[in-house]
């Protein structure tokens, strides 16, 4: 086929953690198999972790964030920063960045090529990836390492997602491209308290606004906290209602004997994956209808930094956090008009910009990316039932259209939050990108033989 290279072992689509992780975790154990990272960007830093503001943290401690699977002590030591310190998302950035460069420095069997891959086929027993060049590349194994999508805006009215005001994209919009004045953040989580955060770094004028239909607030980390022992705990993992009584009882608990209930929180992570699985779809989907926000803001907590600023910015009186939904929205010459709805009543509000905070979109049907929406027309992917992801097994291979398995097509990360729900945290997508190159090893094994 005009335009093809040689055949790969594995194809690494995405430079972002979950990409660098697999082709590192390739590289120690997968030495001799033939990489090919794709990347359009820096590959380490991706949209997360590309900067915008030194107030932008990682909402986990160093001694948890290392990509090298089997020594949580890499990142700690290659920065020589304190175990329990949260360290900017911008230098884990780069620790990414170059913990990929030492791994392949030299291996001439990996190869990073910075294009995007648009489109993706079957031909016969390979994968033939077409990249944003017109070049065409074959490869055993294909890994989606896309990280997360972009906010889904396909709910909000035309007229905003049309204004020159709104700002899709929270992870690649830099403070400064923003119109000076008023600020409003749809949605309330970490992505939203990073903006007002940089809102009030950056000293800007005017009132920074948040707007969820929840109305929930992310928790403050304490950094040195640690997990006690999940099984000492009475958890009922039956239901999600059963679960959320009986966490709630261990919460108190632990507080009652001068604990910190994060302590609980902490422990849940270990089994969480584990309890998704053991839930039925109809269970699920309770629990994302009914109780994900608030375990969403248990879960994932605010940097102490980070929720500094948006304090001070409180007591200033300069930032504000709604509860609602938007109806409406109209362009005017000195700003955008938002209409939203309140407990009922609608009321209405006047920014200079608004930003798209409400999450990273795990729902292929609304993801306009050129490359998934190849997959779905080829029928080598389908989206995952409760539409977090795309549908896959446990393990991160894809289920196809017709309901079939491929286990060289394999997933990692934010995708497979269908399939696991806790799948987006370092240490989950280190351990994901282990299990992928290990599995690329044994392959090379069989195609050698």
């Amino acid at each position: 086929m005009k335009g093809e290279r040689e055949v790969d072992d594995v194809a690494v689509i995405g430079g972002g953690l979950a990409g660098a992780a697999v082709a590192i975790a390739c590289a120690r154990f997968a030495r001799h198999a033939r990489l090919r990272l794709f990347s359009p960007e820096e590959p380490g830093r991706g949209a997360a972790y590309g900067g915008g503001s030194p107030i932008w943290l990682m909402n986990g401690p160093a001694r948890a964030m290392s990509v090298i699977a089997g020594d949580p002590g890499h990142l700690v030591r290659a920065l020589q920063c304190d175990p329990d310190e949260l360290i900017p998302r911008e230098r884990f950035g780069n620790y990414v960045g170059e913990s990929l460069r030492l791994a392949i420095d030299g291996r001439a069997q990996a190869r990073i090529e910075r294009t995007a891959v648009v489109d993706l086929d079957r031909v016969g027993n390979d994968f033939v990836l077409t990249d944003a060049r017109n070049r065409r590349y074959r490869a055993h194994t294909v890994v989606l390492a896309l990280g997360n999508a972009r906010p889904a805006d396909h709910f909000l009215p035309r007229e905003l997602r049309e204004s020159k005001r709104y700002f899709g994209d929270p992870w690649r919009t830099e403070t400064s491209e923003l119109p000076p004045g008023d600020m409003l953040c749809i949605g309330g989580g970490l992505t939203a308290m990073d903006r007002v955060a940089a809102h009030s770094y950056a000293r800007r004028r005017g009132t920074a606004f948040t707007l969820a239909r929840h109305g929930y607030l992310p928790a403050r980390e304490v950094p040195a906290i640690r997990a006690c022992n999940y099984r000492e705990l009475n958890i009922d993992e039956r239901s999600p209602l059963s679960l959320l009584r009986s966490v709630r009882a261990a919460m108190r608990d632990r507080i009652a004997v001068g604990g910190d209930w994060r302590e609980i929180a902490e422990a849940l992570r270990q089994p969480s994956q584990r309890i998704w699985l053991g839930w039925t779809n109809a269970q699920r989907r309770q629990f994302l209808e009914r109780l994900a926000p608030l375990w969403g803001s248990l879960r994932y907590r605010v940097p102490p930094a980070t929720e500094e600023a948006v304090t001070a910015l409180r007591r200033a009186g300069r930032y504000v956090p709604l509860q609602g939904e938007i109806v409406g929205a109209t362009d005017e010459a000195d700003g955008i008009r938002i209409d939203y709805s309140s407990r009922g009543a609608r009321r209405r509000l006047r920014v200079a910009s608004v930003v798209n905070c409400t999450g990273p979109n795990g729902d292929l049907a609304f993801n306009t990316d050129p490359l998934v929406r190849a997959l779905l027309r080829r029928n080598l992917i389908r989206r995952d039932p409760l539409g977090l992801g795309i549908d896959a097994t446990p393990y991160g291979e894809a289920i196809d259209g017709e309901g079939f398995i491929d286990e060289r097509l394999l997933a990692l990360g934010p995708l497979l939050r269908g399939a696991l729900y806790e799948s987006t945290a370092v240490p989950e997508i280190v351990e994901q990108a282990r299990a992928i190159a290990q599995r690329v090893a044994r392959n090379r094994e069989e195609w050698v033989a």
